[in-house]
Order: structure tokens, then C-alpha cells, then sequence
């Protein structure tokens, strides 16, 4: 019985997380799209290195894989160990709330999908 709740938990997060993830997806798509309409120039491009949390290797690639498919973002590399990642992003304004919104966000909700 615990492990049918456990699955089903686990499906409502990652429909959640699906809703999430369409909701950075639209707004980073918009804003990309609005600094190419523009004249104004919003991009601040830099590499910034997040340290990642993550135990499980699926959960890890996952991460990887959410901040590439996001306009405006790029994994660049990882750590050997597999505690770094480093991003390369379009608008990188503030760097400590980059990492805040990396580690805040999106590694949490994957954490509470695959770990």
C-alpha cells in the first residue's frame, strides 16, 4: 500500500513540475524573443558554476538536460564527481540569484521526482 501512495506522489509532483517547467519555458521564450524585437540590448552573457546536490545519475542528466532545452541557458560542463555544473546564460544579471533560482527551483522539484 505504501509504495502505491509513494508512485502516485511521485506522479503529482512530476505533474506539477511539468506545469512548472512549461511556465519557465513560455516566459524564457517571450523574453528571448522580446531582446530580439527590441532595440534595447537586455543580454549580460556569463558562465556561472552551480554546485548540484543530486545523488541519483537520472536526476543529474535530467537537470542538465531542463537548463539546455531553456532559450537562454546552456550546460556547458560537469564536474567529474558530479557536484559542479557549469552554465553558460544569456542574461546572467545576478549571479547568486542564477544559482538561488537553479538550486531553489529547479534541482528541488527534480530532487522530489527522482530522489
Amino acid at each position: 500500500m505504501r509504495s502505491i501512495l509513494n508512485i502516485f506522489v511521485r506522479f503529482v509532483r512530476l505533474l506539477l513540475f511539468i506545469l512548472y517547467y512549461l511556465k519557465e519555458l513560455v516566459l524564457s521564450s517571450l523574453y528571448v524573443a522580446w531582446d530580439i524585437i527590441t532595440p534595447t540590448d537586455l543580454m549580460r552573457p556569463g558562465f556561472v558554476e552551480v554546485p548540484i546536490d543530486l545523488k541519483n545519475e537520472t536526476a543529474i542528466i535530467s537537470l542538465a538536460n531542463l537548463i539546455s532545452m531553456t532559450p537562454g541557458s546552456l550546460t556547458v560542463d560537469m564536474t567529474p564527481d558530479k557536484t559542479k555544473i557549469y552554465i553558460h546564460a544569456m542574461y546572467l544579471h545576478d549571479k547568486e540569484q542564477f544559482v538561488k533560482k537553479i538550486k531553489g527551483e529547479l534541482e528541488h522539484k527534480i530532487r522530489l521526482i527522482f530522489e
